[in-house]
């Protein structure tokens, strides 16, 4: 099972997705905003395409006034430092890609209407299924070929390198060849670097070449195919983040379910205001969610209510990107209960359990310094805590360990602002036939209430978003 930090996820998918699951009780606190009138949202045919190429949970003061009591919230800060190198890491792997497509930005400049979609990419390749993916450090240097990848056995012979070190017939104990020919004729042997010196194949492989992003070669012999980098190790060439240089496909998640034209994720009600000559835009609130690929069939689906975007339009040379964005939400129970098979030790999550039960019922609760439960709740039920925003308005939801002093950390009663009390749905030998947390009233989910969450992100051009490959 992969150890990731589900908190990395979290943040990644929190810009992502759309949809309209309303909790059932008393005033809304996140009614959507209706759309503004101005360009309908069509993938490939808007303009100003860029990517999120920075990521953090924010700082508590960061927080958006989600509850309208006057102070920013963002229950998520008490956590930012323990996910920032996770959520680097993933940027560095590219395993969070999230390009943005501008449907209403002609121009830096105020505007009333500002639409766009963002989408989930899929930037990484493993075109020949050889389980090796190329664009990142020791991938694939031949996305094309499933038998030249890393670890596979060279060829002292074939005049390509077999198994992406850089260097093509090493023998066995990783000496250079001594083949001084130049077969392709590209002013390089096998002797003096050539990764590649096959004849019709090779001529444009050689140490020095430039990398040509998107062929899954590896043009410059570094040994990994559509990536160039610097002695750090930080992608210096086919980077996504790299301004204006890369073309990036989009996941099939990044539509509804059986369409390629219709989005998850919109925002139709986005507004540009110039204000001491600074460009800010002001977009949302609306209700989001997303389904995530992670691991070995795990997808992970996130959603967040109330999401509000505020960020800076900056003009770029001849594009527009948005920096110092800020984007606030609330992770609800019903999805925080649907994260399981992750590992994060440092929450006590572990694969059998939910990130609700991580939060709830085992350390993260009180890192989080989530409130404790009305009195007549703890006192009933020992250790009881809610989240910070009661998003349905109807009194703060309560989760609760039913047995909080054995080793199964769960959250297996659920009760809600209205008093009611949900446990979980057990068969006959115990097994959970139905969590607490998915208990609907009136038809929409009962429990909605959740966990006030602020992330800071930044952008950067892109040169085309295209559909799934």
């Amino acid at each position: 099972m992969r150890k990731i930090t589900g908190l990395c996820l979290l943040a990644g998918a929190t810009l992502l997705g759309a949809c309209g699951d309303d909790g059932a009780g008393g005033t809304e606190l996140f009614p959507p905003k209706p759309e503004c009138m101005g360009t309908e949202i069509t993938p490939y045919q808007g303009m100003q395409a860029q990517v999120i190429s920075h990521l953090e949970i924010g700082s508590a003061t960061d927080g958006f006034d989600l509850d309208k009591d006057g102070d920013p919230d963002n229950k998520l800060a008490a956590v930012a430092s323990l996910a920032k190198s996770a959520i680097e890491d993933s940027f560095k792997t590219y395993s969070i890609v999230i390009p943005i497509e501008f449907f209403d930005l002609p121009a830096a400049a105020a505007d009333t209407c500002v639409k766009f979609a963002i989408y989930l990419g899929a930037y990484v390749t493993d075109t020949d299924m050889d389980g090796k993916k190329a664009y990142v450090d020791n991938g694939d240097c031949n996305d094309h070929d499933g038998a030249i990848h890393p670890g596979a056995t060279e060829n002292e012979s074939n005049l390509v390198d077999d198994d992406c070190d850089g260097k093509a017939d090493e023998n066995a104990q990783n000496q250079a060849s001594g083949n001084a020919t130049d077969a392709d004729g590209d002013g390089f042997s096998p002797a003096t670097g050539d990764c590649d010196d096959r004849v019709g194949m090779g001529e444009a492989i050689h140490p020095g070449a430039p990398e040509i992003c998107g062929d899954g070669l590896d043009n410059d012999c570094d040994g990994v195919a559509d990536r160039t980098e610097d002695a750090m190790g930080n992608a210096t060439a086919c980077s996504p983040y790299e301004p204006g240089k890369a073309d990036i496909y989009l996941d099939k998640l990044s539509f509804v379910p059986g369409s390629t034209t219709q989005p998850i994720i919109e925002f139709k009600d986005g507004v540009i205001t110039s204000e001491g000559g600074a460009l800010t835009l002001n977009a949302g609130p609306s209700v989001f969610g997303v389904a995530i690929p992670v691991t070995d069939g795990i997808t992970l689906d996130l959603k967040i209510s109330g999401a509000t975007i505020k960020a800076d339009v900056v003009q770029e040379g001849t594009a527009i990107v948005l920096k110092n964005g800020h984007l606030g939400g609330v992770i609800d129970a019903k999805t925080a209960d649907t994260i399981r098979g992750l590992t994060v030790e440092q929450i006590g999550l572990l694969p059998e359990n939910s990130l609700l039960d991580a939060t709830f019922a085992n350390l993260l609760g009180p890192l989080l310094a989530l409130p404790k439960a009305k009195p007549e709740i703890t006192k009933k039920y020992t250790g009881c805590r809610t989240p910070d925003i009661d998003v349905d308005g109807d009194g703060l939801e309560a989760f609760c360990d039913l047995d909080p002093n054995d080793e199964i950390k769960v959250v297996d009663i659920c009760i809600d602002g209205d008093g009611t009390e949900v446990k979980d749905v057990l068969d006959g030998a115990g097994k959970v036939l139905m969590q607490c947390s998915e208990a609907q009233k009136a038809g929409k989910n009962r429990f909605v209430d959740g966990i006030s969450v602020e992330l800071n992100f930044s952008t950067s051009a892109i040169k085309s978003i295209k559909p799934p490959r």
